[in-house]
C-alpha cells in the first residue's frame, strides 16, 4: 500500500465513512417521510434521486474498504479473521447488487400503481436493514481488531 496506515488512521476513516453513510441515510429517510401531497410522481422522482445518492455513496464506501486497504489491513493484523473478512466481502457484493435492484424497483414504480409510496418505502427499508446488519458485523470486526467501537446503533 502506498500510504502508511496505522490503527488511528483506519479507525478515523471507517468512522468518517460511517458518519457520511448515516447522514445520507437520514436524507433518504426524510425523502421517504415527506408527504408530497397528491403528486406521487414528483415524490417518487425525489425518492429515486435520494436513493441514487445513497447507492453511489454505498458503492464508494465499499470500494474504499476493499481497495483502500481496510480489509487487507484487518487480515494483515489478524490473519485468524480471514473468514470474517470474506463474509464481509460477500456482504458487500450482495449490498451492491441489492442497491441496483432496489433502484430498478423504485424507477419502475409509477404514480398509477397501487400505493407507490408504500411500495417505495418497503423496498428502501429492506435495503436499509441489510446495510444496518452489515454495519453491525463490521463494527464487531472493528472492536475485535482495534478494541474500538465505531458507534453503531446509537
Amino acid at each position: 500500500m502506498g500510504e502508511f496506515m496505522d490503527d488511528d488512521t483506519i479507525i478515523r476513516r471507517v468512522r468518517d465513512e460511517h458518519e457520511r453513510l448515516r447522514e445520507i441515510t437520514d436524507a433518504l429517510n426524510t425523502a421517504l417521510k415527506q408527504d408530497g401531497g397528491t403528486d406521487a410522481r414528483s415524490w417518487l422522482a425525489n425518492v429515486c434521486k435520494s436513493f441514487e445518492h445513497f447507492r453511489a455513496h454505498l458503492i464508494h464506501r465499499i470500494a474504499l474498504e476493499e481497495i483502500g486497504g481496510f480489509l487487507d489491513y484487518v487480515v494483515e493484523k489478524r490473519p485468524d479473521l480471514v473468514k470474517q473478512v470474506e463474509h464481509l466481502k460477500q456482504g458487500h457484493a450482495r449490498m451492491i447488487e441489492m442497491a441496483g435492484t432496489t433502484l430498478g424497483h423504485l424507477k419502475e414504480l409509477s404514480s398509477s400503481d397501487t400505493d407507490p409510496r408504500g411500495q417505495a418505502r418497503t423496498h428502501v427499508k429492506i435495503m436499509l436493514s441489510e446495510v444496518d446488519y452489515h454495519e453491525e458485523v463490521e463494527n464487531l470486526l472493528m472492536v475485535t481488531v482495534f478494541n474500538d467501537d465505531i458507534g453503531v446503533g446509537d
